[in-house]
């Protein structure tokens, strides 16, 4: 799909998908490919994208709460907080417990078939395979 058609069918904004796409791309874990017969694929199999690997990705540089950005955020609290550390160690097993499933695993079994049957017979999926 092209991001256009992507867009009209999740009803967001063609511009903050694009946006998202190309976050994806850097991470590996989409192509986008301009042109003719173009548009965006998985870069890996569904069943090998980890998503607690995925959601960090995309929420890299947002912490949980303030103090938890990778500036140390804003809060006047943090030298005497508590709270921090167990909110550390939330966040690591939060993503811990994501890394337990792929992205395969959300996908409904249609859509699951659909996914593998487009990858299997994918050119950049053949091309990594060889």
């Amino acid at each position: 799909m092209n991001s256009k058609e992507l867009a009209d069918l999740l009803e967001i904004s063609r511009e903050h998908l694009v946006k998202v796409l190309q976050r994806l791309a850097l991470g590996g874990y989409v192509h986008n490919q301009r042109g003719a017969g173009g548009g965006v694929r998985l870069q890996k199999a569904a069943n090998e994208i980890l998503l607690g690997n995925l959601v960090r990705w995309m929420e890299d540089g947002q912490g949980l709460v303030e103090c938890l950005r990778p500036d140390g955020g804003h809060c006047n609290l943090t030298p005497l907080c508590l709270l921090r550390p167990l909110l550390g160690d939330a966040t690591e097993a939060f993503y811990a417990r994501l890394n337990s499933a792929t992205l395969a695993d959300c996908l409904h079994p249609p859509l699951q078939h659909f996914v593998t049957l487009h990858a299997a017979h994918s050119p950049l999926m053949q091309r990594k395979s060889s």
